[in-house]
């Protein structure tokens, strides 16, 4: 991951057609939540012991952006086009490579 003025470049793994966060960004992916959420954009759950999600603050229900299992750092789920959008709203230009 590289960061320059405000942007972000963030690698993406493909497996069995589902989008995941490589590993060595999943804490500048973290770090960004943790922005957003300090903004009022996105709201922390954590789910039992190991489990930790960030959901979009735009709707009642929300969004789910990424959740992980802290224990092991497996991202669980990601949603790039909703991370991006996010990212965009605290003025990070942010791309994606594979």
């Amino acid at each position: 991951m590289k960061k320059e003025n405000s942007h972000l470049k963030i690698s993406l793994l493909n497996k069995a057609g589902k989008t995941y966060v490589h590993p060595d960004d999943l804490p500048s992916v973290l770090n960004l939540l943790h922005s957003a959420s300090e903004a009022g954009l996105a709201v922390k759950i954590e789910y039992f012991d190991d489990i930790l999600a960030y959901r979009t603050a735009t709707s009642v229900v929300g969004e789910t952006i990424l959740s992980v299992n802290k224990s092991t750092n497996e991202t669980l789920f990601f949603g790039p086009y909703t991370f991006k959008n996010l990212a965009h709203s605290l003025n990070i230009q942010l791309s994606y490579q594979k």
